[in-house]
């Protein structure tokens, strides 16, 4: 709660960041008193210079606080594995510096070298967890201009560096730890011995120096690697977003087709048409399904595909033989969305229906090697199909296939006087 004379209160500055009320008016001034209300990086720069620093800096604390609790309650495995190879490698170097005194006969100085080290590491980690980590992710990475808040974080890094130089410092000063402080290295050269000695000043700060630059190495990777984090989300989410495109496209095929069955039969057969329209509300559903998830198994391709294949053998009646080969070894394994669906439709739209005479429609799903399995439709083909083609259902199905199952598909398309047949060669997991 903080006070000011109406003479230097503006509403335009104060409207949306907190609320006025009136204390007291005497001698013809009014006594005002500002509630702040909302976070105050908010504030415009007028109103912040009549709140008092103190209180300024200790909401910015707070709230930095606040978030830097909830970031170090969410880790990922591959943040937590980072963590791991990161402690890991200090500790086998701390081992590695303290080798001349880990030969020492006496067991028990050995193991205070070795509870000293546990000690850093787990400081090491603390530091980085909930100090370090929070300024990089919410005043680095998220502001587009890097250069002063780079500068800052530098400035950060050495302080945290100084201050976790003095806490290695005072954790020597332990009973258990004391004989752990090195204050005087001895070198042995031509028969001479050199002394050199380390005043708690030097001490600190080359802890500092050492510490600062494993904290700037441990800011680099985690910065490198958050990057190649957004880079490989930004890829999924661009390719879930084309699968999405790519599959909305197939809507109007489908729909159409289904929806001249229905016609045809709303005055030759009422029964049938209530029939189809049931199978086709089945169909509408699964695709809204399809949308939510692009991947489906073969059993579920082709439960979507027979109620489409119902809707069609209806309006075609004895034009329409099918012949169905699906191995069970097969069934369970996974295609995008729709997938049977379309060619199934493309078959019967540019195959089969343009011709009077009766035709043919087969769906073969075998398993040709240890990890292979071919799905191959194939149908009859004699008229020329009274629709204009693009292609586009088959190139849509194409590219969805390779964003979701990788290059490692081959896709054959064969055509002669008497047949059309789509062949995949799929990867069998």
């Amino acid at each position: 709660m903080h006070s000011f004379c109406p003479e230097f209160y503006q509403p335009e500055l104060y409207s949306g960041y907190g609320a006025l009320s009136d204390v007291k008016n005497s001698s013809g001034f009014g006594h005002f008193t500002y509630h702040a209300a909302l976070n105050p990086c908010c504030f415009p720069l007028a109103a912040v210079k009549h709140l008092r620093l103190f209180d300024f800096g200790s909401l910015i604390l707070s709230d930095f606080l606040s978030r830097a609790v909830e970031l170090s309650s969410r880790i990922s495995r591959s943040y937590l594995l980072g963590q791991l190879i990161f402690i890991s490698v200090f500790f086998a170097s701390y081992l590695l510096m303290m080798q001349p005194f880990l030969k020492l006969v006496e067991t028990s100085l050995v193991s205070r070298f070795v509870i000293r080290g546990l000690v850093d590491c787990a400081n090491l980690v603390l530091v980085t967890h909930l100090l370090l980590r929070p300024v990089l992710k919410f005043y680095l990475l998220s502001v587009s201009q890097k250069l002063l808040p780079a500068l800052w974080s530098f400035l950060y890094i050495t302080a945290l560096s100084l201050f976790c130089s003095a806490l290695s410092m005072l954790t020597a000063k332990l009973e258990l730890l004391k004989t752990t402080q090195i204050d005087t290295v001895s070198f042995n050269h031509q028969n001479q011995q050199l002394l050199m000695e380390f005043s708690q000043f030097n001490q600190w700060l080359l802890g500092g120096f050492n510490t600062f630059i494993i904290l700037l190495g441990w800011s680099l990777i985690y910065l490198f690697w958050h990057g190649l984090q957004q880079k490989k989300q930004l890829q999924q989410q661009m390719q879930q977003a084309q699968i999405q495109q790519l599959t909305y496209q197939l809507s109007p095929h489908f729909l159409f087709n289904a929806l001249n069955s229905v016609r045809a039969l709303i005055f030759e057969n009422q029964h049938q048409a209530a029939q189809t329209v049931t199978h086709l509300s089945e169909l509408l559903r699964i695709h809204l399904q399809t949308q939510m998830r692009p991947v489906a198994t073969l059993a579920e391709e082709w439960q979507t595909a027979e109620f489409y294949l119902q809707i069609e053998q209806v309006r075609l009646e004895q034009r329409l033989e099918t012949c169905i080969e699906l191995a069970e070894d097969c069934l369970t394994q996974k295609l995008p969305g729709l997938t049977v669906l379309t060619l199934i439709e493309n078959a019967i739209k540019h195959g089969i229906s343009p011709n009077a005479e009766p035709g043919w429609l087969k769906v073969k799903a075998e398993k040709t090697g240890r990890s292979v399995w071919v799905l191959s439709i194939s149908n009859s083909y004699k008229a020329v199909s009274p629709f204009k083609g693009t292609g586009s259902s088959l190139n849509n199905l194409q590219q969805r296939l390779v964003l979701q199952l990788g290059d490692s598909i081959r896709w054959q398309q064969t055509k002669t006087d008497q047949q059309f047949e789509v062949r995949m060669e799929l990867p069998y997991v």
